[in-house]
């Protein structure tokens, strides 16, 4: 079991606060990690740190324009003694013009959204969300161990979408559609309860488009 920290929409227009004690588990870990503390978010008033935005703000989402956020998790991560690359770094203009504007540090559960050459996958938009780890080739991406204490956090709309971080669009916080399937009803219950904006699994929705790992990309184009 390990803390975990949320801020969440109330149905009066409040925030809440809780600290949660869960598993130390990738299903809820993943829940915590994607965005790295000082990450600018792309919102209705203008570009926010990560740190500063709160629920009830509204961010810039790819697919269905404007989104209020109806939660935000965080973790803290310690360095790991064997000196295991926790964070990914991503350099200035990697993956275009901009994309990132300036260098990107990331979570170990940062998905980006983008458009894969040549691969075939059942998408009509073709676009997929790749774990951003999957990039690391030691020039533009990078994996970082921490050398200090470090904060991530992850953001969930009512509606699964892609939001823009510091010039690059990832995905905002969904579970997966089967992982919540997998788990027992007590963790799932527990899973469930972290999220008050959520009554039931299926109120996450639908994911925006479908998670691919590089593998099975350059698999599928092979």
């Amino acid at each position: 079991m390990r803390r975990y920290h949320a801020a969440s929409l109330t149905p009066t227009g409040e925030i809440r606060d809780d600290e949660i004690r869960a598993p130390a588990t990738p299903e809820f870990q993943a829940a915590f990690n994607a965005f790295a503390h000082g990450s600018i978010i792309s919102t209705t008033e203008g570009e926010v740190a990560i740190e500063d935005l709160r629920p009830g703000m509204k961010v810039q989402t790819r697919e269905h324009g404007p989104q209020t956020v109806m939660w935000i998790g965080n973790m803290t991560h310690i360095p790991d003694p064997n000196g295991a690359a926790i964070m990914t770094r991503v350099t200035s203009d990697r993956f275009g013009a901009a994309q990132p504007a300036l260098d990107l540090l990331a979570g170990p559960g940062a998905r980006m959204l983008h458009r894969p050459a040549g691969a075939r996958f059942d998408q009509n938009d073709r676009f997929a969300y790749t774990p951003l780890r999957d990039f690391i080739d030691g020039d533009g991406v990078i994996g970082i161990p921490l050398r200090m204490a470090s904060d991530t956090y992850h953001i969930c709309l009512r509606r699964h979408a892609t939001i823009r971080v510091g010039g690059l669009d990832l995905e905002t916080f969904h579970p997966g559609m089967t992982i919540l399937e997998q788990m027992g009803n007590n963790t799932r219950d527990l899973f469930l309860s972290m999220f008050p904006h959520i009554q039931r699994a299926t109120d996450f929705g639908k994911l925006a488009h479908p998670r691919l790992t590089l593998q099975a990309l350059e698999d599928a184009a092979a």
